[in-house]
């Protein structure tokens, strides 16, 4: 996967999203669509992004075996 690529979250490692951060909507959810920003050596941040008006739902770090490239 690489930076730009739409993706869906497919699990959550256990319960580290169980609080929401402050400038955030809500946490991440599986089943989420996000695009990749930055890709990092383990992880890579995501952002989901509200379709309607582009406000930012959540933005957050997540591992490979928690997502999956989303193909078109």
């Amino acid at each position: 996967m690489k930076q730009f690529d739409v993706i869906r979250v497919v699990s959550i490692r256990d319960d580290r999203f169980t609080e929401t951060e402050r400038d955030w909507q809500r946490a991440p959810a599986v089943g989420d669509l996000g695009t990749i920003l930055e890709v990092y050596a383990d992880a890579f941040e995501v952002e989901c992004s509200d379709s309607s008006n582009g406000g930012t739902i959540w933005l957050a770090a997540m591992y490979p075996d928690e997502i999956s490239r989303v193909h078109k």
